[in-house]
């Protein structure tokens, strides 16, 4: 039995479980950043209770193995599945806990750098696990997966500049307080993120168009909102697709920003399907492939001291 624990920078999560059950979980909001003068070790105790001593491990994703969280691991290097997570992971000891075991994240390094913390779990548990996936938040990842590796990440930051626009810009003021969902402003703003043979420019000459078109009363000021929702995510759909439009994408999870971005992919011409992430999943097949890395190393150590 071991505990398997995704701690985000906004939240903690841990599972009591082995390879084949879970046997009970732990959520808070005490996210790492929450985390005062680097206690790390005392909030994971609180946190966990009596489960340290039913386990035989801890194992940790997510900014908390970042250098901005306790333990820093190191990136893998793309293509990287399960087993390069497992053989490259750094143990910790802390005394009256079981071994802390710090899971590496996932990089690429060319053209531009570009890594992911803790959303592969979501995507090594998926049963389907080839493909383009887009795991949708304030900085989506966009994941080229092949034969259960990661080959390619590319982030957009469109979820985090949507809330900037909202919030301080010349169009925020346009806002009113109370908000309503308008899902046809949605559409019409990915629409014209979509318009490339007809309009100048691209996203950063159309935001623009959410004052102005107020400004003709072509928009509804209660509109403005969900039409720069459309706008970003239907710029974030074009760039990352480009030209060659694969099939069938896969939505990493069942949200309202999932559904958002489903719409946005249909609107594109392309099927999405929406995935339900199983990080349990995810956490078994890299500890699965770091006890077979273990017994490798033991068996090899027992047959030289043989010689």
């Amino acid at each position: 039995m071991y505990i398997a624990i995704e701690w985000t920078s906004a939240a903690f999560r841990a599972l009591l479980m082995d390879d084949e059950k879970i046997f009970g979980e732990k959520k808070s909001d005490r996210g790492t950043t929450r985390i005062a003068n680097g206690a790390f070790e005392g909030a994971l105790r609180e946190e966990l209770g009596d489960w340290v001593e039913k386990a035989e491990k801890i194992l940790f994703s997510g900014m908390i193995t970042s250098r901005n969280g306790w333990i820093e691991s190191p990136f893998a290097p793309v293509p990287a599945g399960p087993g390069d997570l497992a053989t490259q992971a750094v143990i910790h000891r802390v005394d009256g806990l079981p071994p802390l075991v710090f899971l590496p994240g996932i990089a690429q390094t060319k053209p531009l750098p570009d890594v992911m913390r803790g959303e592969e779990m979501s995507l090594f548990g998926l049963k389907e696990t080839d493909g383009l996936f887009v795991l949708p938040g304030p900085h989506a990842k966009w994941v080229t997966m092949a034969d259960g590796r990661i080959a390619a990440i590319t982030t957009y930051m469109s979820g985090e500049i949507l809330n900037l626009l909202k919030k301080d810009s010349l169009v925020s003021r346009l806002i009113p307080a109370s908000y309503e969902e308008r899902p046809e402003a949605f559409r019409r703003g990915a629409l014209t993120a979509y318009e490339q043979g007809t309009l100048p420019g691209r996203i950063l000459a159309r935001i623009f168009s959410a004052r102005s078109l107020v400004l003709f009363d072509r928009l509804a000021p209660e509109e403005v909102a969900d039409y720069l929702a459309g706008l970003m995510i239907g710029a974030e759909v074009c760039e990352a697709v480009g030209t060659d439009k694969p099939e069938k994408i896969h939505i990493v999870g069942h949200t309202a920003l999932a559904e958002r971005y489903k719409i946005a992919l249909d609107l594109f011409g392309i099927a999405a399907t929406l995935v339900t992430p199983d990080i349990a999943a995810g956490f078994r097949r890299i500890a699965s492939r770091q006890e077979d890395a273990t017994r490798a190393i033991e068996e090899a150590t027992s047959a030289s001291g043989g010689l």
